[in-house]
């Protein structure tokens, strides 16, 4: 009886050891697949960023020129209050109100233009997709040691 059970305890370990070899080389075998799909993924996400970063600049400044521009769009006539008439109007923007003076609404706008400044430097500054086009192996290394970390 003894016999038998340690018979099929070794069977059961043989087993368990040939699985273990079997995902190994199979781990192995992919491994090459998998790094050149985690560089393919990191460069076109990185790439998509800088391009859509980079197609957004012209939008924004000239946003944030006709934002920032006080046009004159009239005087003020019979329409408002009488130590108003003669004075010009102005067209209200996100900076300037109907009147010439600066808006409540301007720290808003200087909060924009604040955040979209700083996203706008920081995925400009990584340069990822670069980094894989010229040295992938580097980036490689680099990628494994943060993950260490």
């Amino acid at each position: 009886m003894n016999e038998q059970a340690n018979k099929i305890l070794v069977e059961l370990l043989q087993k368990a050891a040939n699985g273990i070899d079997a995902a190994v080389s199979f781990s192995q075998a992919q491994i090459p697949e998998v790094v050149h799909q985690l560089l393919v993924w990191k460069f076109t996400k990185s790439m998509m960023l800088t391009l859509v970063i980079l197609a957004t600049i012209p939008v924004a400044i000239k946003f944030f020129r006709v934002m920032m521009k006080r046009e004159q769009d009239g005087v003020y006539g019979d329409d408002g209050y009488s130590w108003e008439r003669g004075k010009p109007k102005y067209r209200p923007t996100l900076v300037w109100d109907k009147d010439g003076t600066i808006s409540a609404s301007s720290v808003f706008f200087g909060t924009i233009m604040f955040l979209y400044s700083v996203i706008a430097f920081v995925v400009l500054s990584d340069l990822t997709w670069l980094k894989i086009w010229l040295a992938p192996k580097l980036y490689l290394l680099e990628y494994a040691a943060s993950l260490i970390k």
